[in-house]
């Protein structure tokens, strides 16, 4: 049982990093008009979030392991919440590219590698793990598949800024259900 309490949050923080790759695609238009720049600018940004993710992932993997698995996640946590709120509040495209493809980029790529590891060490057996992984990889297709259609929803009913806070919402969310995370090795010296 507490092991699946501890699953939980990671399994939300993969969906939340699959959801903000995918969300943009249908807020395009939107944000265009609103920061009264082009499309061209805005698909940029989302290209950036993109890059800076991949590129930054096996490094972060290297300081999980050198800084601890649970302070790098939260660590990923507290830059992804900021990107997002800095995203919200953006007055212009440079501002909404530092929110979120740097800030969102940043904290993805610092979220990412502590969910697997911590996973393969907390999950001992063959089919814990397996369903450990399944619950993690099915949350990131969920968050891939619903990105468009949450983001949609929330860019119509509200505005395209509110689904950045709808990200923001759930990073809270997972701060508070990972409290209860346990890094059962020690970071590497």
């Amino acid at each position: 049982k507490g092991l699946r309490r501890m699953l939980l949050p990671l399994a939300l923080a993969q969906f939340i990093c699959s959801f903000a790759g995918s969300n943009m695609n249908v807020m395009i238009n939107d944000i265009s008009a609103d920061l009264h720049t082009d499309v061209q600018g805005v698909q940029v940004c989302i290209t950036l979030f993109l890059l800076v993710m991949a590129a930054l992932m096996i490094p972060c993997g290297k300081l999980t392991d050198r800084y601890g698995r649970k302070r790098l996640f939260q660590l990923g946590l507290l830059v992804y919440g900021v990107g997002a709120i800095i995203s919200a509040v953006s007055p212009g495209l440079g501002v909404l590219i530092l929110g979120n493809s740097i800030f969102e980029g940043v904290g993805t790529a610092l979220l990412i590698p502590p969910v697997y590891i911590l996973t393969t060490l907390l999950f001992r057996d063959i089919k814990s793990r397996a369903r450990a992984f399944g619950l993690i990889s099915g949350m990131g297709g969920i968050g891939a598949a619903t990105g468009p259609l949450i983001g949609g929803l929330i860019t119509t009913a509200i505005s395209w800024r509110a689904a950045f806070v709808f990200q923001a919402l759930v990073i809270v969310v997972i701060v508070v259900l990972g409290r209860g995370l346990v890094d059962p090795v020690p970071a590497d010296p």
